[in-house]
């Protein structure tokens, strides 16, 4: 069955970045992904302004920090697999009352069932060994009515997409984007096919649509 052997490829991939990673990610990567951050925090804080949020994968930091920035009277919440990542991600984020940062499972949420307001997610998905799992347990502690935003890179986009990256980055930053989405993501093909499938087998399966922004591939999940 695709759907089958689409997730037991995925759970080859390593799902917590170690150290190392976690150093060169906070000193380099998100330098590059900064300017599409910071444009994804400004989109949520126009949607939601207060409530609870939970930022799954939070790696650094960046996003939750820029969120929190923004909107002051919204809890956030940053997850994440690696202890070093939390680390830190907790130290950028010392002077925001209104971040915090956990060591947690994205399989086993750490939050009641319709307790959240929002969700959303920037270059973890391809990492998630049971992504079924992670999608449900979204469902689960989403309130009704509310969203999940979950991004990821889009390797090999359509050609307009590439011309729009292009004028947006400048030639130099577009080929280390183009080698980071390589690596963090899927092809457009995968997100059309495989990815749909899989969406079609979790609790948002008569809910969402897929969105090309900015080299990211959005999932706009809603319960």
């Amino acid at each position: 069955m695709v759907i089958a052997k689409f997730i037991k490829d995925m759970q080859v991939r390593l799902e917590s970045i170690p150290t190392l990673g976690s150093i060169f990610y906070n000193a380099f990567v998100k330098r590059i992904l900064s300017k599409s951050e910071m444009e994804i925090a400004q989109n949520i804080v126009q949607t939601i302004d207060e409530g609870v949020l939970i930022d799954v994968g939070s790696g650094t930091g960046f996003l939750s920090i820029e969120i929190a920035k923004r909107a002051p009277k919204l809890l956030i919440y940053g997850i994440d697999l690696s202890k070093k990542m939390v680390e830190i991600s907790s130290g950028n984020g010392k002077e925001f009352e209104n971040v915090n940062f956990k060591l947690a499972n994205a399989i086993r949420l750490p939050f009641k069932d319709n307790s959240i307001d929002f969700i959303v997610s920037t270059g973890s998905f391809h990492h998630w060994k049971q992504p079924i799992k992670v999608f449900d347990e979204c469902y689960r502690v989403l309130k009704s009515n509310t969203k999940a935003w979950i991004y990821d890179g889009c390797s090999n986009p359509p050609d307009e997409e590439v011309l729009k990256l292009k004028r947006r980055y400048g030639f130099f930053k577009y080929q280390i984007l183009t080698r980071i989405q390589k690596f963090h993501g899927f092809d457009w093909e995968i997100y059309n096919t495989k990815v749909k499938k899989l969406l079609e087998h979790t609790k948002f399966k008569n809910n969402f649509h897929m969105i090309l922004t900015n080299g990211w591939m959005k999932l706009v999940l809603k319960k």
